[in-house]
């Protein structure tokens, strides 16, 4: 019985750090590319925002947002230009086309990428701070998820849920502290005497790759809501 609850405990462990830590990777795709196609999904520039939206939260207009928007994506192609990261023709492709960041990533190493966060460029275009920039998406959020609790979508416990797992996946230290207890969970399966030391060795080798590859059972899983529906099945002695 000791030996099943501590798998139990294992696997939620690992099943919300894996899902949480995937999540953030897909909300930073969703916020180069500016489209998502969920619509209770929060991540910063995701859903339900629009550029009226955004530009209210702002204090300006839609027009200045969106030549902001314009002046941002050109610096940031003149900076990967410098950075001889792309050619000079791929720069003059891309200034001709439509001012998102996802088109430049293509040209970006996953490293390189980390170099050019559109919102440190559009931040810089508007002549704002990056944290006035977060407040503005962050009030733009709230406001979303209020409507979609006045209209009957969400319930408010689930928009709390929502907005805390947001908080945590842009927390700078919960990725490290939840890898860290993956770390124990994982030792403690030595002890429980479901995995040998070599293999949750080798586990913890990988666990940069685990949170993206290392499933478990996540497929199906892949909103908060089937976690937490898991979670209170667990609970009440599902399987």
């Amino acid at each position: 019985m000791k030996k099943k609850k501590i798998i139990s405990i294992t696997l939620a462990v690992l099943l919300i750090g894996g899902a949480l830590l995937a999540n953030n990777g897909v909300g930073q795709v969703s916020a180069s590319s500016g489209t998502t196609t969920d619509p209770l999904t929060l991540t910063k520039g995701g859903p339900g925002e629009s550029d009226e939206d955004l530009a209210a939260a702002l204090g300006i207009s839609v027009e200045d947002l969106t030549a902001a928007r314009e002046k941002a994506f050109a610096s940031a192609v003149d900076a990967a230009l410098e950075a001889k990261y792309i050619t000079a023709s791929q720069a003059e492709t891309l200034k001709a086309g439509e001012p998102i960041f996802r088109r430049l990533y293509r040209y970006l190493s996953e490293t390189e990428r980390a170099e050019f966060d559109q919102d440190v460029y559009l931040a810089e275009a508007l002549g704002i701070s990056e944290t006035e920039l977060e407040e503005a998406y962050a009030a733009v959020k709230q406001a979303r998820i209020d409507q979609l609790v006045a209209d009957g979508t969400l319930t408010q416990e689930q928009a709390d849920l929502r907005v805390a797992f947001q908080a945590l996946r842009g927390s700078s230290t919960f990725e490290a502290n939840m890898k860290q207890a993956m770390t124990d969970a994982i030792n403690a399966e030595v002890e429980a005497g479901t995995l040998t030391q070599a293999q949750a060795d080798l586990l913890i080798e990988k666990l940069e790759e685990m949170p993206m590859g290392f499933r478990m059972g996540v497929r199906g899983m892949r909103s908060f809501d089937g976690i937490r529906g898991m979670l209170e099945r667990r609970g009440s002695g599902g399987r």
